[in-house]
């Protein structure tokens, strides 16, 4: 127990470490919509390509398909907590950059109240922003000209905290995570006019502050053929919905003249509308199939993003979103006492459609993951995923992101309710 309480220490320390000091993303991708669309994907799933709709495991905590927590062995306390780590090189037509990012994946726990009641609960991420764009121009006028820059910044995000109840009979499971959605989608423009001497800069700060209850239902069916191959079928809904926000606007000038600021001038600090910000109708539907080695999955997720409004404007860059995973583990013998039969072995591939359609193309997301799963005698097991991906094109004024990411899950388990025996 006292080794347990190390590592749930270690996890508890990483996830204040990552709520301080993370930097979720940088792409330039994020500027559109409500940011990057977060990965909610955990543990062994990071490894398979992302399946996770069909996944049900007694030990592993899946928020994708709530449903899932019906699978969690009574007497059994189940936290986890996942770091992710990335590198993406960028690249243009003609120009190339690279940058790293470092964020919480999540933090969950889950355990069961009764035979047909499990319960999870936890924060996870579900948007995030992070970009900066520095563009640079001339204003002319006849043989005058001014070189002219501006900076678009982006920061932030939106993460959720949720409470999850599944409720299981015989084969068939039925859950729903009710979540509440929080944070801020900071933007800001920065432009700066010099002319030697004279110089005129202005900021502009637009806040979109969240506030708001969100639901999904999951549905699991398991069962077995032959007593010796274990297959589940399963799906998740989420209805179309509204987040209620604040828009909060800031905007400065000011002038300055041989280096000294002449006049400062506020012209916008309020906030000019409250409304909604729309999320799609979301689904996925996945099977797995596990025999007493492999266990093998694929999944189908979509949004309807083109349907939903951002203060009642619909926003002509934003399209319906697809994803197909699938997914395979091998494990030479869970019940060994040779410690390398038991770790799992993982690899597995993912293509999707994003949620943007700029430059009338619709941007792509590609991948392929490999992971292993390593147990420890104190109950804990260390998820590790290694993945490659590319999103985005050169092609039509495009950004083509090729990115490396390494995912690290702790998944600690824990026995309940046990009653000890003194002699």
């Amino acid at each position: 127990m006292r080794n347990k309480f190390l590592i749930f220490t270690l996890a508890v320390l990483l996830f204040s470490f990552g709520l301080s000091a993370q930097i979720n993303t940088s792409s330039p991708y994020s500027r559109f919509g409500i940011g990057e669309i977060a990965n909610q994907n955990l543990g062994r799933s990071n490894g398979m390509g992302g399946i996770s709709t069909g996944l049900r495991l007694p030990f592993e905590i899946n928020t994708v398909n709530p449903a899932s927590y019906s699978a969690i062995p009574s007497k059994v306390f189940l936290f986890q907590v996942g770091i992710n780590a990335q590198r993406t090189d960028y690249s243009t037509s003609n120009t190339e950059a690279k940058n790293y990012d470092f964020n919480l994946a999540s933090i969950n726990a889950a355990f069961r109240v009764n035979k047909y009641w499990n319960m999870s609960f936890g924060l996870s991420p579900v948007s995030n922003v992070g970009y900066k764009i520095e563009s640079f121009d001339t204003i002319s006028n006849g043989n005058y000209s001014v070189p002219f820059k501006t900076v678009y910044i982006g920061e932030g995000g939106i993460s959720k905290i949720y409470i999850g109840n599944s409720l299981s009979y015989k084969g068939l499971a039925v859950g729903f995570n009710a979540g509440y959605y929080f944070g801020t989608l900071s933007r800001r423009t920065e432009s700066l006019l010099s002319d030697g001497s004279y110089q005129s800069y202005l900021k502009d700060v637009e806040d979109l502050k969240i506030k708001d209850f969100r639901f999904r239902l999951g549905m699991q069916y398991s069962d077995s053929i032959f007593k010796k191959i274990t297959y589940t079928i399963g799906g998740f809904f989420e209805n179309k919905g509204d987040l209620n926000a604040d828009n909060i606007k800031f905007t400065r000038r000011s002038f300055s003249l041989n280096g000294e600021t002449t006049l400062t001038d506020t012209i916008i600090s309020d906030t000019i509308k409250s409304g909604t910000i729309g999320m799609p109708m979301s689904y996925g539907f996945g099977f797995t199939i596990v025999t007493k080695q492999f266990l093998f999955g694929a999944d189908m997720k979509a949004s309807n993003w083109k349907d939903v409004l951002i203060f009642k404007e619909k926003k002509n860059y934003l399209t319906n979103s697809s994803r197909f995973s699938a997914g395979v583990e091998y494990t030479n013998d869970y019940t060994s006492k040779n410690f390398f039969k038991t770790i799992n072995f993982r690899m597995g591939g993912y293509y999707g459609n994003t949620n943007l359609f700029l430059n009338n193309t619709q941007i792509k997301d590609m991948g392929v993951n490999f992971g292993i799963g390593i147990p420890t005698k104190i109950g804990t097991k260390i998820n590790i995923a290694f993945g490659v991906g590319q999103r985005g094109t050169t092609n039509n004024n495009l950004i083509s992101e090729r990115y490396y990411t390494i995912k690290l899950n702790l998944n600690l388990t824990d026995r309940w309710f046990i009653r000890r025996k003194f002699f």
